[in-house]
């Protein structure tokens, strides 16, 4: 018992099944035949007496209409059929008629005249239990006589009896067919069942490379079709999330990697904006107190004019690299000639360029156009000329060379300036903010060191490549312009 209690806490589905199961068919063996035992004799004594007074009743009802010789098929049809003994008696109580006598006698003579022998019947009903006994008056044409029947109920009672002493082996019967049927049938209903529970649980542990096919026309295979849409859903959405945690994972390094460049960004700032403070401080403060050379105010007023400027074209830079590094900013796209452009540019750098003779060679086309923001793109492209005369040796040339690709879908420009070349480490740290090649600092010799890193933010807003290198001419700028910003 305890280890069918056991078999039934299991979570195992067949069994459960396989048991209940078991239980219901022997529960209804067992009820069908207590019902044969206790209620079988009864409805057999009922159905029995039914029978033979329907049988009475009919031999009563058509005898009124025979003779008493024509109806003796009659007694003997319902004798025969029903196994009961039946026997005809006249007034004075002796047989004349039935069918289990040894011999009959009979005449042609009115009955009243017949002489019979006073022979008694053949059972004597009162001596027999669970029997049927009844006697009632006939009519025949010929005569009246009185219709004795009697029947006995015995047989279903050796049945009951035969029932009991069968048991041992209809239980044998009934347990091998019912727990054999109830194997089977749980194994059938079950399998489907299990099949898709180990693909569900195959589901929960992520694992979609099994689909789940029943192969049937029930709620079993809207069962695992339901499962497969939520497999390849669930497959989808997990697809679609590690694809977001990976934007969201490389959002987070570039995002963090701006914050540290923006805070290294702002640590120098703090430097190049403290180191003119302390300068004019010292300035001011000889100036007040009328300290050695401090005492030339005309001379230190202009130097601290000229450092005030510097600050202030230092802070405008500033503040254009955060106006290009905020989300709002927005790009105004317009059609740009870069012929006018560039000879626009060169115009306003000639005075700087003659005063350290410096010739600036131009290759440019008339009709090369892009569709970019003009303001941007002329700040960048001017950083990059003055910084290319700028660093160039007295005499030398600044070639601008402007050539379309093949495909017509870029537009290439080359700024080189002869005479000079950047060493390789330089020139991977050029584009970072206030990195300079010439480590004094020195503003006579140089500019704050924003200049390119204003380049490459203006050029990456402008979704612009650029590269520098360095050349047997020299130092090489290379810019590759999308024909549009799409």
């Amino acid at each position: 018992m305890n280890k069918i209690l056991k078999i039934m806490k299991m979570k195992k589905i067949t069994y459960k099944l396989f048991l209940i199961t078991s239980f219901i068919l022997l529960a209804f063996a067992v009820l069908i035949y207590l019902t044969l035992y206790f209620f079988l004799p009864t409805f057999y004594e009922q159905y029995k007496t039914d029978q033979l007074q329907t049988g009475i009743e009919e031999i009563i009802d058509k005898s009124k209409d025979l003779s008493f010789q024509n109806a003796i098929p009659l007694f003997d049809e319902y004798a025969q059929k029903n196994n009961a003994m039946i026997y005809l008696q006249n007034n004075e109580g002796a047989i004349i008629y039935s069918p289990f006598l040894s011999f009959i006698q009979s005449s042609t003579q009115a009955l009243p005249g017949v002489k019979f022998d006073n022979t008694k019947p053949l059972r004597n009903s009162n001596n027999l239990s669970n029997s049927y006994d009844v006697a009632m008056p006939i009519q025949f044409q010929d005569g009246n006589l009185t219709l004795v029947v009697s029947a006995t109920f015995q047989p279903i009672n050796e049945a009951s009896q035969v029932l009991v002493r069968f048991l041992p082996y209809i239980s044998i019967i009934v347990v091998v067919i019912g727990v054999g049927s109830a194997y089977l049938y749980s194994r059938f209903i079950t399998r489907p069942l299990i099949y898709i529970n180990k693909g569900a649980q195959k589901m929960a542990n992520l694992d979609f490379s099994e689909k789940i096919e029943v192969r049937s026309n029930d709620e079993l295979r809207e069962l695992s079709n339901s499962l497969n849409d939520m497999s390849l859903n669930l497959q989808q959405t997990m697809l679609d999330l590690q694809k977001a945690n990976q934007q969201l994972q490389s959002d987070i390094e570039k995002e963090r990697e701006i914050e540290k460049k923006r805070r290294e960004f702002f640590s120098i700032v703090a430097h190049e904006l403290k180191t003119p403070l302390t300068v004019m401080k010292g300035h001011l403060e000889g100036m007040m107190y009328n300290i050695g050379p401090y005492k030339d105010r005309d001379t230190y007023l202009q130097k601290n004019f000229q450092t005030v400027q510097d600050m202030e074209q230092l802070v405008r830079e500033i503040l254009g690299i955060s106006k290009l590094e905020q989300h709002t900013f927005k790009l105004k796209l317009e059609e740009v000639n870069l012929a006018e452009l560039i000879n626009i540019i060169t115009k306003n750098l000639g005075f700087f360029a003659s005063q350290k003779d410096i010739q600036i060679i131009k290759q440019i086309g008339s009709h090369l156009s892009v569709f970019t923001d003009r303001a941007l793109l002329e700040k960048a492209c001017k950083n990059i000329i003055h910084n290319g005369i700028m660093y160039s040796p007295h005499g030398e040339k600044v070639y601008i060379k402007l050539t379309q690709d093949s495909k017509q879908q870029h537009i290439q420009i080359q700024v080189i300036n002869t005479g000079v070349k950047i060493k390789e480490e330089d020139i991977q740290h050029i584009f970072k903010p206030f990195y300079r090649i010439e480590k004094s600092r020195n503003r006579n010799t140089g500019g704050s060191g924003l200049g390119l890193y204003i380049v490459k933010q203006i050029f990456e807003a402008l979704f612009i490549t650029y590269s520098m290198n360095n050349t047997e001419q020299g130092v090489q700028f290379l810019v590759t312009i999308p024909l549009s910003i799409k």
